[in-house]
């Protein structure tokens, strides 16, 4: 993607409640066609954020741009932008179709292209034989697609989705991701979710934007954000991490426990300056004897996981245990007891820097 199909661009938005700063001079560009997630933990402003792109929430300074023009002065209901929330706020009385269709009825559209439309969106949300039921009658996982096809027959520029998994369980929350990801494709229309679920993000994210006290942390693909967090917070918000404290000597780290550590690279940090290396659970293993660092330590704990078991070891390296996980194919039927010995491997290249605050 790049920066000439900018569907949306926020510059130098700010909320402010009273003392508050919700958000804060935030700039930031969304793409046609792309599926964007607002990441962040509660008080972020990831909502407050959202609530401005729809109109909700007039921002006390800044823009808002879509297709090159100022959304700001333009009231929510003229804005060509839906919000979804969390309660889908289907109407009970009302049958699928004519839940999909009261948008279109309320624009006074042509009876015969208002058939058309539900229809075509009925097809899309795999709900033809449910077109006469209530939304009573229907699974969770179903009242969620009525309520996208409801947002999406009136073919917004922009959809946004406040949280749209959170009412669902575990097993239909992950059917539902894949299920969405599927839409936005079909449907071709922008989407920007607003999550706090770290993995939601990553798997239905074409770009992924960390927020933190109002202010844009760090923005890329989930690969991006995964493999290459710009700082220690983000490091710890997305997936799991092991951080090992100590200071920096040269081109490696110097643990507290006077071990040594392989890194890549130092640029950026001063001799004696305090840091933490960070390694991802799965990027450590019990079988990589030619990896360039190790450590020896005792399990504490384990997890199985179905296709890992993961290991929390504790080792000369700090108070807190190391977390790794270990394919379940490679340890077959051993099962790891608390007491045992293991050697942890991993190489310099999974080894990030980050300072120690």
């Amino acid at each position: 993607m790049n920066n000439e199909n900018t569907l949306l661009s926020i510059q130098n938005i700010s909320k402010h409640f009273n003392d508050s700063k919700a958000v804060d001079g935030l700039s930031l560009d969304i793409y046609e066609n792309e599926f964007f997630a607002l990441l962040g933990s509660s008080g972020s402003g990831k909502t407050t954020l959202l609530r401005m792109l729809a109109g909700l929430e007039t921002p006390t300074e800044g823009q808002i741009l879509l297709d090159d023009k100022d959304m700001v002065p333009v009231h929510a209901s003229k804005r060509p932008v839906n919000l979804m929330f969390q309660s889908y706020a289907l109407f009970p009385h009302m049958s699928v179709e004519q839940n999909i269709a009261y948008g279109l009825e309320m624009e006074r559209m042509e009876r015969s292209l208002i058939d058309k439309k539900v229809q075509e969106m009925l097809e899309i949300i795999q709900l033809e034989k449910m077109a006469k039921r209530r939304p009573d009658q229907l699974s969770g996982g179903q009242r969620q697609r009525v309520a996208l096809a409801r947002a999406l027959v009136k073919k917004p520029r922009l959809l946004l989705l406040d949280e749209p998994l959170g009412a669902l369980d575990k097993k239909l929350r992950s059917e539902m991701q894949l299920e969405l990801k599927r839409l936005q494709h079909e449907v071709g229309i922008t989407f920007v979710i607003v999550t706090h679920d770290q993995e939601e993000a990553l798997v239905m994210a074409d770009r992924i934007a960390i927020m933190r006290d109002g202010n844009l942390l760090q923005c890329g693909t989930p690969q991006e954000i995964y493999e290459h967090p710009k700082d220690r917070f983000a490091a710890d918000f997305i997936g799991e991490m092991n951080f090992l404290p100590g200071v920096v000597q040269g081109d490696s780290i110097i643990a507290s426990s006077k071990r040594k550590i392989s890194v890549m690279s130092t640029n950026g940090f001063e001799d004696g300056e305090s840091v933490v290396a960070a390694i991802r659970p799965e990027r450590m293993s019990l079988f990589l004897e030619n990896a360039e660092n190790s450590i020896e330590g005792k399990v504490h704990t384990s997890a199985y996981h179905g296709m890992d078991i993961l290991l929390h070891v504790s080792t000369e390296f700090g108070e807190k245990p190391i977390s790794v996980r270990v394919p379940i194919h490679s340890v077959g039927d051993k099962p790891f007891k608390a007491g045992d010995s293991v050697t942890l491997y991993w190489y310099e290249k999974d080894t990030r820097v980050f300072a120690n605050k």
